[in-house]
């Protein structure tokens, strides 16, 4: 018996392959439009790069859709079943290592087996909702300024992030791979009772704190937001760098706020969720520091905006939106570099 057998694996990764090649082909034209427009001194091509931002955003959400229906059958199909003995002897067992600890594991019903309640936002799916944060607030801009400079660079921005997304960390091409062999041997294999109850040990925990938690559907899709907005602010700083353009700073600044709020709020969610699954020993986890740092950061960027007006300040707060930029892609490479709970290898 193979994982396909259990759950439409092919049918989901062949439907998000053709949106992804869809996804593609209309990023690239706004890619080239972002091109033309970058370097012409006028406006060009306005309303069909408006059509093709806002059928890149269908497409991003038709996208996600698809993702969501894919782990509702995950949630449907993959049950953590045991036999009626083997689960009294586990709740015994449950009950006795509750007793001593701070956070304890539900005991196992019988009635109503364990299921997979994924988030969105997992693996290389992560990126997709990131990247399709991205694309919303693209179309913010895009239509609240009619500066097509400005547009040209969210443009090409865009057609970077989607072509990342499809040749590098593609979440159809092979859905949840690090999921599916961690639980393929639970409903595939063929083991001893010992062995089968020793392998429900190791997926029940991960399933609870980390799977199924509450925290994991606010903490890190608060954070991609924020980094979405990150982005934005940066390209409006460099914009600001350049010339002062009221306009664009004001929407830079709005987009700062947005993303300030998001990031303080994911980061104290994340904290009681971290006491949960790893103990008092989080604090110093390479991405929780960086975080931190980000934090603050984009907590001076805000502070100096306020005096914006300021000689020089214009530049000084330009150059932290920036740096703020810098800080968030540390924090995220932190995760592949640093050995830490945050580490994706």
């Amino acid at each position: 018996m193979t994982m396909e057998t259990l759950i439409p694996v092919a049918l989901f990764s062949q439907a998000g392959s053709i949106l992804m090649i869809v996804l593609l082909g209309l990023s690239g034209l706004v890619g080239v439009s972002g091109v033309v427009n970058l370097v012409s001194p006028v406006r060009l091509y306005e309303r069909m790069t408006s059509f093709l931002l806002v059928s890149v955003a269908v497409v991003f959400v038709v996208g996600f859709a698809w993702i969501c229906w894919f782990h509702y059958q995950i949630y449907i199909l993959l049950p953590l079943e045991l036999p009626v003995q083997m689960a009294e002897y586990l709740n015994r067992q449950l009950e006795a290592m509750n007793s001593g600890a701070a956070y304890g594991l539900p005991l196992y019903d019988a009635g109503n087996p364990p299921r997979y309640t994924i988030p969105l936002w997992i693996e290389n799916e992560k990126y997709y909702f990131w990247f399709l944060c991205y694309t919303a607030m693209t179309l913010v801009g895009h239509f609240r300024l009619r500066q097509h400079k400005l547009r040209a660079v969210f443009h090409l921005l865009l057609a970077v992030q989607v072509a990342i997304l499809y040749f590098s960390v593609n979440p159809f091409q092979s859905p949840l791979p690090k999921f599916f062999g961690e639980v393929l041997p639970w409903f595939t294999g063929e083991m001893h009772p010992g062995e089968r109850f020793g392998l429900f040990m190791r997926l029940y925990p991960k399933m609870t704190f980390y799977y199924n938690a509450m925290y994991m559907w606010f903490h890190p899709p608060l954070l991609f937001l924020s980094y979405a907005c990150i982005t934005m602010t940066f390209v409006t700083s460099v914009f600001m760098l350049v010339k002062h353009d009221l306009p664009i700073e004001q929407m830079g600044y709005d987009f700062a706020k947005l993303g300030y709020f998001m990031l303080t709020l994911g980061m104290l969610l994340g904290y009681p969720w971290a006491l949960q699954a790893w103990g008092p020993n989080w604090w110093w986890d390479p991405k929780i520091c960086s975080s931190i740092m980000m934090w603050a950061v984009y907590s001076t960027y805000l502070h100096t905006r306020l005096y914006a007006n300021k000689k020089s300040m214009w530049y000084f707060s330009s150059f932290l939106g920036i740096l703020c930029f810098g800080a968030m892609i540390f924090t995220f490479l932190a995760s592949f570099f640093f050995p830490g709970e945050h580490t994706f290898q």
